[in-house]
């Protein structure tokens, strides 16, 4: 492993490296990254403590790491503070690295555990046609992953937009009324525009049941980060608002470590777009894909179809 660390901060990954089993070759600083990075020879685990460093030298250095990662298709483990989210995953989000938002030490192990481990298929080859084509009934299981988790949300999107092109088909309504307005005042017509005051509502709702319901098990007992991005998402894209990487991972309601793996996964799998802030280097902002924005719209009129039924 090589560890690119500066001296004050470096011990939190040198415990953890001797924890998880690796060989520490050898530690630089962020000024020796540029001259080392093209000499390495091997697949070796890049470690990279980035807690406390100023954004410039980040914004300087970290493109370098992420050409390293994809030239030589070797993994990472990157720990920085929360108010770094937007700059690292400008640079690093989609790379092969496992970004650790202001980690504990056991995190830090776990991660470098799993970076020493041989490489798995990427999700994109194994998911690739998950939105096109039919897939089996999903089963229960208590230690499903979370790419099975993905592959089971974009299945259910698919299968939302082939449904409500059949309701609407049933009910007779034109699909191309989506831009039309209801009058003022009054509730939105089933084939009508959806607006982003009803995926707020939507979302108020969701957060509901950990008010209600948290004493019995926590919020943790209603993560759901895939669809909560989803539907800030969407949102805002209804409002013309634009939303960071740091704002997404608030919405996603779980730890940003978790959050960062959720939106690099979704990203892969071509729910979520990634733009570069033209007007700030150190950030990024996420949108729905045109896909995603499609079955989004399909499932807000589908619902509002059943709530008129009844």
């Amino acid at each position: 492993m090589l560890l690119i660390a500066e001296p004050p901060v470096s011990v939190p990954f040198e415990t953890a490296v001797a924890q998880a089993g690796g060989r520490l070759l050898r530690r630089i600083g962020w000024a020796q990254v540029a001259a080392t990075l093209p000499l390495l020879a091997g697949r070796h685990v890049i470690v990279v403590e980035a807690s406390g460093l100023a954004a410039p030298v980040l914004d300087e250095t970290l493109p370098l790491i992420a050409a390293h990662l994809a030239e030589h298709d070797v993994a990472a483990v990157i720990a920085f503070d929360g108010v770094q989210i937007d700059v690292i995953a400008r640079h690093l989000l989609g790379a092969a690295a496992d970004l650790l938002c202001d980690p504990d030490p056991q995190q830090r192990v776990t991660s470098l555990v799993a970076a020493m481990r041989p490489a798995r298929p990427r999700l994109r080859d194994r998911l690739r046609d998950a939105v096109q084509t039919e897939r089996e009934p999903y089963q229960p299981n208590i230690r499903e992953t979370d790419e099975e988790r993905l592959r089971r949300l974009t299945d259910g999107m698919a299968r939302i937009s082939r449904f409500a092109a059949e309701v609407m088909r049933m009910s007779g309504t034109p699909a191309d009324l989506g831009d039309r307005r209801a009058s003022y005042g009054s509730e939105p017509a089933v084939g009508a525009a959806v607006r982003a005051q009803e995926v707020r509502r939507l979302i108020q709702c969701r957060q509901l049941r950990s008010k209600f319901f948290g004493q019995f098990g926590g919020e943790a007992l209603f993560e759901d980060p895939a669809w909560d991005m989803l539907l800030d998402l969407f949102a805002a894209e209804l409002e013309g608002a634009q939303v960071s990487v740091s704002s997404l991972c608030i919405a996603a309601g779980v730890a940003p470590t978790t959050a960062l793996r959720w939106i690099a996964k979704m990203t892969e799998l071509g729910l979520f777009i990634r733009h570069p802030d033209p007007t700030d280097r150190r950030r990024a902002f996420m949108t729905l894909s045109p896909r995603a924005s499609e079955a989004m719209r399909a499932y807000m009129l589908a619902m509002r179809k059943i709530e008129a039924m009844g």
